[in-house]
């Protein structure tokens, strides 16, 4: 932007970046003593540790990726 002089307003890149992560953003958000909806924070890598955290947790769970889609592919668990 800076050889077409436009000047950006708004938040700064990293700010920018951690919004677009759900996990990165829910970090920050609880680092600053916002509160943030209870749940796991953290990558979930199998089927089975989804199912132990969804059963400490207690259902119904929301399953959600933590990048991108605009609220696609959000997914609530009744049960196993």
């Amino acid at each position: 932007m800076q050889e077409n002089k436009v000047k950006f307003l708004g938040p700064p890149t990293r700010a920018i970046e951690a919004m677009g992560d759900k996990i990165e953003s829910k970090k920050l958000a609880r680092a600053a003593k916002v509160s943030t909806v209870p749940g796991y924070l953290g990558e979930v890598n199998s089927n089975d540790e989804v199912l132990q955290i969804a059963r400490e947790i207690g259902y119904p769970v929301m399953i959600k990726a933590s990048a991108g889609g605009g609220g696609k592919g959000m997914r609530i668990a009744f049960n196993d």
